[in-house]
């Protein structure tokens, strides 16, 4: 069994500094309190964010690859008979950070630009980010001779 835990620092660092931004502008130029709800809400939606998408786990186990974003609403679950093939890749630096959906299909990633590119049996792909690509994908490739 594979399980590994990414953290995006970087992401973090970004979404902590908007809310620390907002925070300090709203000390500083001390709003109308008609304002203060926006910029509550928004400074709560950035702390929502660090939590939904701060870091990724990668579990390999018998039955599946299973893919989760901070505290796992956002999550995805492939089978390891569903895959075809594994591969690690390297992503550009502009396809981010993320969920994001590029010409091989989505990508979730929260650090780096390494990867494993998983092709699956009905055609599609989809990556995962990692620092660790060469482990990840000889995890899968175990289950999947297995």
């Amino acid at each position: 069994m594979y399980k590994h835990t990414q953290t995006g620092w970087m992401v973090i660092g970004g979404l902590v500094a908007g809310i620390i931004f907002i925070a300090a502008t709203g000390i500083y130029f001390k709003p109308k309190p008609e304002t203060w709800f926006p910029l509550s809400l928004t400074m709560g939606l950035l702390a929502v964010m660090v939590l939904l998408f701060g870091w990724l786990t990668v579990t390999v186990d018998y039955e599946a690859v299973r893919i989760r974003f901070g505290i796992g609403l956002v999550r995805k679950t492939i089978r390891v008979v569903a895959i075809r093939g594994v591969v690690p890749v390297r992503n550009k630096w502009y396809y981010g950070w993320g969920l994001r959906i590029g010409p091989w299909g989505p990508l979730y990633n929260v650090s780096g630009l390494d990867a494993v590119e998983i092709a699956n049996k009905d055609g599609s792909r989809f990556r995962i980010g990692t620092d660790e690509p060469d482990l990840l994908a000889n995890a899968i490739r175990m289950r999947i001779a297995a």
